[in-house]
């Protein structure tokens, strides 16, 4: 959820982002580096959204 708006106000949003190709910007390590992905969370360099890829 979103405590932002609702379910509706939210749908609308993620449909205008796929029109716009509008994507959010993260961090991507892979699940093996996930203990270097933790280590960068606690020390504070975490700029965008961090995310394990598969």
């Amino acid at each position: 959820g979103s405590p932002l708006g609702s379910i509706a106000l939210t749908r609308k949003m993620l449909e205008f982002c796929v029109r716009h190709d509008i994507y959010p910007t993260v961090e991507e390590f892979k699940m093996e580096d996930v203990n270097n992905a933790i280590q960068h969370l606690e020390d504070g360099k975490a700029r965008f959204r961090v995310v394990l890829k598969a």
